[in-house]
């Protein structure tokens, strides 16, 4: 779930966005491979791992359909010079690797010192190969600049509104994503993001509603 801005900049929501993916991915991979390492990590620590894991998969995922379905084939009209043939391969590649994520993540809930934690840790180490150089490109290609020189603002907004329309249909549950979005920016970015969703969400649904939900994703969270 992505949240709209008022005043719409797509570079500036593309970094945030890769922001939030960039920590998760990390913490992902570092966590679990110090679980890894410990052999018998406590079960209510590693549910609340699976949990954060989950959320990755899934804001990855929907962030990178929602590129190929709609930002993508916008951009190109304006920005024919972007290999957006490379680009498309990489998420082909980061959808492969995210595809055995979920029922590793179901395995490490039940049991924790089973083999799920060896399967994540391995595609962790995978995707963080091909995110880094994949995010340099993108934000070479579409930043601020570039945007804004060749996309007026309110086209701008259409692209905007349209991604975020999908990624609220497909990264699930709201009670996990939510949270993962917001506490995975610093302060400051987690304010601009928290200012473009409904109050009733920032003031009631993720400090009381969901708050049971999303308490075990907090060691892995930013305050």
């Amino acid at each position: 779930m992505t949240a709209i801005p008022s005043t719409p900049s797509l570079a500036q929501i593309l970094i945030r966005i890769h922001r939030v993916i960039t920590r998760g991915l990390y913490t992902s991979l570092i966590k679990g491979t110090e679980y890894l390492g410990q052999g018998d990590p406590k079960l209510e620590i590693i549910q609340g791992y699976a949990r954060y894991v989950h959320c990755l998969t899934e804001v990855l995922s929907a962030h990178h359909k929602g590129e190929d379905l709609i930002a993508f084939p916008a951009f190109m009209k304006y920005l024919p010079s972007a290999p957006y043939a490379q680009l498309s391969a990489d998420h082909h590649a980061v959808e492969k690797l995210l595809s055995n994520l979920p029922e590793a993540t179901e395995n490490i809930s039940n049991e924790p010192s089973g083999s799920g934690l060896e399967v994540i840790v391995a595609n962790l180490e995978k995707l963080t190969a091909i995110w880094e150089p994949h995010i340099l490109l993108e934000e070479h290609y579409f930043s601020k600049e570039a945007i804004n020189a060749a996309i007026n603002k309110d086209e701008q907004l259409r692209i905007g509104e349209a991604s975020a329309k999908h990624s609220q249909e497909h990264a699930a549950p709201p009670y996990w994503v939510v949270p993962f979005i917001l506490y995975n920016l610093e302060p400051k970015e987690r304010a601009i993001m928290a200012a473009n969703f409904p109050p009733m969400v920032i003031n009631e649904l993720i400090p009381t509603v969901w708050k049971d939900e999303w308490t075990p994703m907090k060691p892995f969270l930013l305050d």
